[in-house]
């Protein structure tokens, strides 16, 4: 077991890198410790791996929150070139969230080729399938992840000019690294999604494994990503099906530290991010954010806590203060009223807003919103989206989608006594390349 904790370390290392002694290794050297299916779960169940170090630059790029200038002064120069959303040198070297994606990469395809490999000779195939199915959706995740930070917007129009991810389908390290066409990687990720829901589990032994209700919870963040909001709402209806339930947050300890468990009863799939950028103890939550929440807002006391004349972000579902960046019935119920209105049922998109407000407002206070037409109801749910999903990395994605659709949302920092300022899709907007991956791989920066 510790050789294959070790494999699962070492070898995406060894495939960014390109070190030559190992790449002349023979594939089936590497695969030799994987026998059995409790090794390939083992693989599978490396929590640090799979679920945590999820990208914060969701997060990070967006507003939801400022840095002092103090903070920004004591960062290291890549940090404080991400926070201003520099051009180049926004990942430091040898350890990023481009080496954390593609080590999930290879260890999903190092268990993918190792059920290819023993098919034959392991009886159980009921349980074989389930080892694959949760292979691809770990690969189609870290994918997903990356195209989101790494590549501009998705646009159908577009999506054939534009450079995607280099799309690594088994775990042989002497294959050479080319970007993908933008169309090509989304194409994959659906790909991979969509293989493996037959044989996932409904709900799985825990949360941290992925599930049928976890899979179409991801299926419908791709396609709304993607704007096909039809394809976005039934997989949100989908996983809906499955899991629906609501914390009442009535019923939470707003004295408590943390106010919110882990693995509550609204997460579908779990999964964190960390980063020193945004520590919770000096990351402060924008005024602009904290403004959206009326008095009656459970949200306002739940999520948030004073600190001086600021506010620090307390909310997260991890019980912690790490950042909670999986599936959840809330964001779930948010994405499906969305793609309701924006399919001309108003009506019912209203419905499930209404369900998830009655349990985040004070009892007695809430008051069904009905009546709007489209363009208020949409502008109403995509204030909802920001403030029921903050600090969960999904605020960048959401403004590089609402700027493709003509919101003209500008981004803007002051540090030091100088503005920095992000305009509606700039090229900036699919961050850097780390510049030490194009100098060993070879494959093409993304245009500035």
């Amino acid at each position: 077991m510790n050789k294959i904790l070790t494999f699962g370390l070492i070898i995406p290392l060894l495939a960014i890198y390109g070190c030559k002694k190992f790449l002349e290794e023979k594939s089936d050297q590497r695969l030799s410790t994987i026998e059995t299916i409790t090794d390939m779960q083992a693989l599978l169940n490396f929590y640090n791996d799979l679920n945590y170090n999820e990208p914060a630059m969701g997060e990070i790029c967006g507003d939801n929150y400022f840095i002092s200038d103090a903070v920004f002064n004591q960062r290291p120069d890549h940090e404080r070139n991400l926070y201003v959303w520099a051009a180049a040198y926004v990942f430091p070297e040898a350890s990023n969230s481009w080496l954390y994606g593609y080590k999930q990469v290879n260890i999903a395809n190092t268990v993918l080729q190792a059920v290819k490999d023993k098919e034959t000779s392991i009886n159980d195939k009921v349980r074989l399938a389930n080892i694959k199915a949760q292979a691809l959706f770990f690969r189609a995740k870290a994918y997903f992840n990356m195209v989101s930070i790494w590549a501009m917007p998705y646009d159908q129009a577009s999506s054939t000019q534009l450079p995607g991810l280099p799309l690594r389908l088994d775990p042989d390290l002497n294959k050479v690294s080319t970007r993908a066409g933008l169309d090509e990687t989304y194409a994959q990720i659906i790909h991979d999604f969509t293989q493996c829901l037959p044989h996932l589990l409904e709900k799985d032994v825990i949360q941290t494994r992925p599930s049928k209700g976890a899979a179409y919870g991801m299926l419908s963040r791709v396609y709304l990503q993607m704007r096909e909001y039809n394809q976005a709402g039934k997989y949100a209806d989908s996983a809906l099906n499955i899991q629906r339930t609501l914390i009442d947050y009535n019923k939470l300890d707003a004295n408590a530290n943390f106010p919110i468990a882990l693995l509550n009863a609204e997460v579908i799939f779990e999964s964190r991010t960390g980063h020193t950028l945004i520590q919770q103890a000096s990351t402060f939550v924008s005024p602009e954010l904290y403004n959206l929440y009326s008095s009656n807002d459970l949200r306002k006391t739940i999520f948030f806590r004073p600190s001086g004349t600021n506010y620090l972000f307390r909310g997260s579902y991890e019980g912690a203060a790490s950042y909670f960046t999986g599936i959840s019935t809330g964001e779930l119920l948010l994405t499906r009223a969305e793609c309701l209105i924006r399919s001309e049922q108003i009506n019912k998109g209203l419905e499930d807003l209404n369900q998830l407000l009655i349990n985040r407002l004070r009892s007695g206070s809430f008051v069904p919103i009905k009546g709007l037409n489209k363009d208020e109801a949409l502008k109403m749910i995509k204030t909802e989206r920001r403030k029921e999903l903050a600090f969960r990395a999904l605020r960048w994605a959401d403004i590089r989608r609402f700027n493709q659709e003509g919101d003209a949302i500008i981004l803007k920092r002051n540090v030091n006594g100088k503005e920095y300022t992000l305009m509606p899709n700039d090229l900036r907007y699919a961050l850097a390349i780390p510049e030490d991956i194009i100098q060993l791989s070879g494959i093409s920066q993304n245009a500035r």
